[in-house]
């Protein structure tokens, strides 16, 4: 069984944690058949934890694990602490794939998207 899991920063406003929640549940909506499971965690401030959401869909059957950075630069958050929590969770999970994506700033079409939602000069 597959799982997308999503990781955000994390925020003290809980309405910016609502948001990115609201933004998993509609991804989970589109997905359709490609994930058995799309779920959400925070690196920090918020719960649930990538360790927490991980243990979570492991629990409910999953067996390939594809973790999504929903952060748009490779800053420290992506090139450093991600790495090292998915490499402790292969560590402890051999018997699992996971595979870490790189940051949703990088996707193909970003800019594209973004052209398309500002408004053109008049």
């Amino acid at each position: 069984m597959k799982a997308l899991v999503m990781i955000a920063h994390g925020s003290r406003r809980r309405e910016a944690n609502a948001e990115f929640i609201a933004l998993v549940k509609s991804v989970k909506a589109d997905a359709g058949a490609k994930y058995d499971f799309v779920d959400y965690c925070f690196l920090e401030i918020a719960v649930p934890s990538l360790v927490e959401t991980v243990e979570h869909v492991i629990a409910k059957g999953a067996t390939t694990i594809y973790i999504l950075p929903y952060f748009l630069n490779s800053g420290r958050h992506v090139l450093r602490d991600i790495p090292e929590i998915v490499a402790r969770l292969t560590n402890q999970y051999p018997h699992l794939a996971i595979t870490l994506f790189p940051c949703f700033g990088t996707f193909e079409g970003i800019a594209t998207l973004i052209s398309r939602q500002v408004p053109s000069k008049t």
